[in-house]
């Protein structure tokens, strides 16, 4: 392998573990306080399209590949924003409540993160169960936080021995 390609493996695990850590902190936050959450996956809608971005720049190999993973990208997470708008346009409203908003906005993240992955890595699917999952949770078990970090956890082994068991 490469001392280029080793690096860029190096810079896609680190989106991974960055991506993951996160989910966890914005779990926590929306444990603390679900009313102000919302900002916070508002925020992390940016940095998820950051994280594909970067992500999916060095599998690209000419301008015109990259040109269009940027066009493609932009208008994927840019539609990801207008659905989260369309969210805060009905709690303005008065059609959903203050904490209802992160969860829907986290399951909005979901969905784009997945098509992402689709298209960029498939460690994006990877959080996207993260993802998925601590919407689930976080709506039917009281006390959600540790059985969220067990779960990130167990995610990150499985991509590491995947990561492993791909390069023997």
């Amino acid at each position: 392998m490469s001392t280029t390609s080793s690096k860029l493996g190096i810079i896609d695990k680190v989106i991974f573990i960055a991506l993951i850590i996160f989910t966890l902190v914005g779990v926590a936050i929306t444990n603390i306080s679900p009313a102000e959450a919302h900002v916070y996956w508002l925020v992390m809608n940016l940095v998820f399209a950051i994280g594909a971005i970067i992500t999916g720049w060095h599998k690209a190999q000419t301008k015109k590949e990259h040109t269009k993973l940027i066009t493609s990208q932009l208008i994927h997470w840019v539609s990801t924003m207008v659905a989260v708008m369309i969210v805060y346009a009905f709690l303005h409203s008065g059609q959903i409540q203050n904490e209802t908003v992160s969860l829907a906005i986290v399951l909005i993240l979901s969905l784009s993160t997945f098509l992402a992955g689709i298209h960029i890595g498939w460690q994006f699917s990877v959080v996207v169960i993260l993802l998925a999952i601590s919407v689930l949770i976080i709506s039917y078990v009281e006390e959600y936080i540790w059985l969220i970090v067990i779960i990130a956890l167990a995610l990150v082994l499985i991509s590491y021995f995947w990561n492993k068991f791909k390069k023997s």
